[in-house]
């Protein structure tokens, strides 16, 4: 199968990525991201590093890489820690209008049938858009009119499959900081898992194995996503 992964250079796609190269099902990787991905491995040769400008602008020579793809995992957000650091407008531009532009980009292009896409929210978006969270209740109320956008996909373009995935804290050992953060909730994990969390390869071998065998159920809660990644790994 032919797998794009949008966001290719951040925490979680560098790994799809990388689990993605050495899963046999998947025979070309297209790496969309603002700057060239380079990895040195002996199976990247399955790997098509696509630069693009800004997420909402898919020129022709990018639309013609991301033509015939069976799947798409689509992490492209302003995360709600960094949220703060922008203006609002632009962090709903990155994680609503370039969702949709995004997918246009590559249901223009020419997918394959069915055609896949995996979209990442987090855990705790709410259902409702009325229901305002008072932490954060803009930023909460967009993600959730996004994820609404992405589950209507389906009905007005033929082919489409989604998916909406809520990870909660992703947990890895890329720092010292991360790798404290990522001990103490192994820990923590062996009496209870309240508050939502889950390791990078468990959520990347989760989205990958949905991406590749077809979507369990619209919408994947942390727990969902540790029981297939765990079960994958």
């Amino acid at each position: 199968m032919k797998l794009i992964v949008a966001g290719a250079t951040g925490l979680v796609g560098s790994e799809i990525i990388r689990q993605a190269l050495r899963n046999s099902y998947v025979t070309e990787v297209i790496a969309l991201a603002r700057k060239p991905v380079v990895i040195d491995d002996s199976s990247a040769s399955k790997l098509k590093s696509v630069v693009i400008r800004d997420y909402a602008e898919y020129p022709d020579e990018v639309k013609a890489e991301l033509a015939g793809a069976d799947a798409c995992i689509w992490t492209v957000a302003v995360t709600p820690f960094r949220s703060a650091g922008f203006d609002f407008a632009e962090v709903k531009r990155v994680c609503q209008d370039c969702t949709l532009a995004g997918f246009k980009g590559i249901y223009e292009a020419g997918p394959a049938r069915p055609f896949r896409f995996l979209y990442f929210s987090a855990e705790g978006t709410p259902q409702d858009p009325s229901q305002r969270p008072f932490i954060l209740g803009d930023y909460q109320v967009m993600r959730c009119e996004t994820e609404n956008m992405v589950r209507k996909f389906p009905t007005q373009y033929g082919g489409t499959e989604v998916c909406i995935a809520h990870p909660g804290v992703v947990t890895n050992s890329t720092t010292w900081l991360r790798l404290l953060l990522a001990s103490t909730f192994s820990v923590v994990n062996l009496f209870t898992r309240a508050l939502p969390n889950v390791s990078r390869d468990e959520l990347a071998a989760a989205v990958l194995n949905q991406a590749i065998h077809g979507f369990d159920k619209e919408t994947l809660s942390n727990n969902d996503l540790v029981r297939i990644g765990q079960s994958t790994l």
